[in-house]
């Protein structure tokens, strides 16, 4: 790996920490539990935008674990990991293989709902509640208004880096 690429990562990584933890302390004025923008994702979608798949998942893992570990606790970390690694995989395959079909509002709003999907089935599975399913739709609506939201900033912020040249394609 090149000294570039490594950077690139680290600050990714770096950067997916803050804003996870930052949008902890941010209020969300709907009061249903599990709804949240998902701000990290920007760095996730940065990510698919120039790096390859085993790095964008190292950055999800990574930004999992710590944020985990800093404010949710060790119990938490199988609903984020499901569901960041799940969409992350689930969005770079739509962006890196049908890039003609999927924006990145598109694949953000995809991630969101795979996200919140991975995180309710494993919630159900861990405490043995099917009846968490129910709250599947609530999610879902929320997920196309906040990947919406998320894709929106990544979409402007991936445009910028690339038009002025700050990372290339191929890093």
């Amino acid at each position: 790996m090149s000294t570039k690429r490594n950077t690139v990562i680290i600050i990714l990584v770096c950067n997916a920490i803050l804003i996870s933890l930052l949008e902890l302390i941010i209020p969300i004025p709907i009061p249903l539990p599990g709804i949240k923008l998902g701000l990290g994702n920007i760095i996730t979608i940065i990510a698919i935008a120039f790096l390859d798949l085993k790095a964008v998942l190292m950055i999800v893992l990574l930004r999992c674990i710590v944020v985990a570990v800093l404010s949710k606790g060790l119990m938490m970390l199988a609903f984020s990991l499901s569901g960041g690694l799940l969409s992350a995989l689930i969005m770079w395959l739509l962006y890196k293989k049908l890039l003609n079909i999927f924006s990145i509002k598109g694949i953000s709003i995809a991630g969101a709902i795979v996200h919140n999907t991975a995180q309710v089935i494993v919630a159900s599975l861990i405490l043995k509640e099917m009846i968490l399913l129910y709250y599947l739709p609530i999610l879902l609506v929320s997920s196309v208004v906040t990947g919406l939201i998320t894709g929106s900033i990544s979409d402007l912020t991936v445009r910028e880096i690339r038009k002025r040249g700050i990372l290339s394609d191929s890093i």
